[in-house]
């Protein structure tokens, strides 16, 4: 951005004045050598998707009866799940673990990026379908997710692919840190909502459904950041 400054001086009875006009060149700046090639037209699929999760509601907590405009979107849960993905590797790594902590945090960066599109698919509303209910949901958000990375260059958009299906495997010690985390954002999430006043039965089910899921993860730092969890729900009101 081109910012151009012009000065005026003027008198006035008790002295001098100095006042600036701004005029700014929002366009973007050729000199920094902008490449469109890396991006298509299509692109603002992928762009716009971004902002839609901002706006985009967990609607699991919804069927727990957490009040709509309370409701986290999915992309704070996003962040939340990033930031203690990238916790649990450098736990991982101090620990004298081989973490390719890069990965883990694009992995997390990723993990939801379909419900831009999708939005959040509630999983009890796929219990109606039985057996099939899962797998019509990875159908979907797959497709999603496909058609949200499909007009980046193809260099990238492989990688993306790569990332993405190492997460769903969930086999490499990377995507297992993601999965965790994920799980584990839900349980410092119920917190948050027990602090602003919601009791415990409320958020009771999920609380111990996803304490069941963690329990057989075998990541040290996952079972100390549980024990963390815990204490704070503990200590909540």
């Amino acid at each position: 951005m081109r910012v151009h400054e012009q000065v005026v001086w003027d008198e006035e009875p008790r002295g001098m004045r100095c006042s600036s006009h701004y005029s700014e060149d929002l366009s973007p700046d050729s000199s920094v050598g902008f490449r469109s090639s890396q991006l298509s037209d299509k692109s603002v699929d992928f762009i716009s998707g971004l902002g839609k999760l901002k706006m985009i509601p967990r609607t699991g907590w919804v069927s727990h009866g957490i009040v709509l405009q309370e409701v986290e979107s999915v992309a704070e849960h996003t962040f939340s799940t990033s930031t203690l993905a990238m916790l649990l590797a450098d736990m991982e790594v101090k620990d004298g673990r081989h973490v390719d902590v890069e990965r883990v945090l694009r992995m997390a960066l990723l993990h939801d990026l379909a419900e831009a599109l999708t939005f959040d698919i509630n999983k009890s509303y796929l219990e109606y379908l039985g057996r099939r209910g899962a797998a019509i949901k990875r159908q979907i958000e797959q497709a999603a997710w496909n058609h949200m990375i499909g007009s980046i260059r193809k260099s990238i958009r492989t990688k993306y692919e790569e990332l993405q299906s190492e997460f769903n495997a969930e086999e490499t010690f990377e995507s297992q840190i993601v999965h965790a985390a994920d799980k584990l954002d839900i349980l410092f999430q119920a917190v948050a909502y027990h602090r602003k006043g919601y009791p415990r039965r409320m958020l009771a089910s999920l609380w111990k459904s996803t304490n069941r899921n963690l329990a057989g993860v075998k990541i040290r730092s996952v079972n100390d950041l549980r024990k963390i969890a815990f204490r704070l729900y503990e200590d909540a009101i």
